[in-house]
């Protein structure tokens, strides 16, 4: 695993195609080659099509098939790079942007790409918070007339749930949610947060559930506080959330959304290690199903 923070160690690191080549396959097979049909570890290398061939059962494959960069007919150089600017860049890269910067001819193609690495960084729901967790909705899209707060229409829901060590905040998750209900939160709770913490809300009758599996603090908010007074922390991953995406993106089409937040969460979540933050998510695009862009637009 290498460290990169700035621009000029990352171009010294990966300055033409057969560093960036290399490196991908050190990575894929850290152990050595295993063909992805039959799991021989042996392989004649075949130099004019960049791929290897299974000596036992003569399956073709190249370091990028399987992987999020399946099929996209891009120099691993530019596919690097999308990955380093979608990591680093702090308040992110609109597909236009990430175009320009490429040099890519096609609107779509830097879509595709930069939908597919962030298809890679959702949350593997692996490490549910602990400690002390606060949890609130909140609601995004344009202002539209009628009914504000809970109960407006033609917004997007979003939970939220922050870990709240000290004066500090910990990791935290984002989920869209279909409504409000009592069995939307509690199945959001339940699958980020950890069984038995304490769990502060506001008094939302909705958040009565958390009294069964966490110890609940239900705030209520007094005329005398302001809106974030009661949840300064989550409220505070909030208010980041809807200032990132009123600056970077002009359109946020609501059932993309979802995709937006894996993003915003990851690199929350990694704001104090963003020396390697290149390299989680090259892992992530390793591992992480190919997906086509008839998938990414259903």
């Amino acid at each position: 695993m290498i460290s990169v923070l700035s621009l000029s160690e990352f171009i010294q690191r990966f300055p033409s195609e057969d560093e960036c080549y290399e490196y991908l396959v050190n990575k894929r097979w850290p152990n050595g080659f295993r063909c992805p049909r039959c799991g021989h570890t042996t392989a004649y290398y075949l130099n004019a099509r960049k791929q290897y061939q299974c000596t036992n059962c003569r399956h073709q494959t190249s370091v990028t098939a399987g992987t999020v960069f399946h099929k996209l007919r891009q120099p691993l150089v530019n596919l690097f790079w999308a990955v380093y600017l979608i990591a680093t860049t702090k308040k992110g890269i609109s597909a236009m942007e990430l175009q320009r910067k490429l040099g890519l001819k096609s609107y779509r193609t830097a879509w595709t790409l930069l939908h597919k690495i962030r298809a890679a960084m959702a949350s593997s729901q692996a490490f549910p918070l602990t400690g002390t967790v606060e949890v609130d909705e909140t609601y995004i899209g344009g202002r539209r007339p009628g009914k504000r707060g809970r109960g407006a229409e033609g917004k997007s829901i979003v939970a939220a749930a922050v870990e709240t060590p000290g004066r500090s905040m910990g990791r935290a998750y984002l989920k869209t949610m279909e409504d409000a209900s009592t069995n939307s939160l509690q199945s959001f709770v339940k699958a980020h947060v950890s069984l038995g913490v304490t769990v502060s809300s506001d008094a939302f009758k909705s958040y009565t559930f958390l009294s069964h599996d966490y110890v609940h603090n239900p705030i209520a908010r007094s005329l005398h506080m302001s809106d974030t007074e009661p949840l300064p922390k989550v409220h505070i991953v909030i208010a980041n959330l809807k200032m990132w995406l009123r600056g970077t993106y002009n359109c946020l089409p609501s059932k993309h959304l979802q995709k937006y937040l894996d993003e915003f969460i990851f690199r929350f979540n990694r704001r104090w290690k963003m020396e390697n933050i290149f390299d989680k998510l090259l892992d992530r695009c390793i591992v992480h199903h190919p997906c086509t862009y008839a998938e990414l637009i259903a």
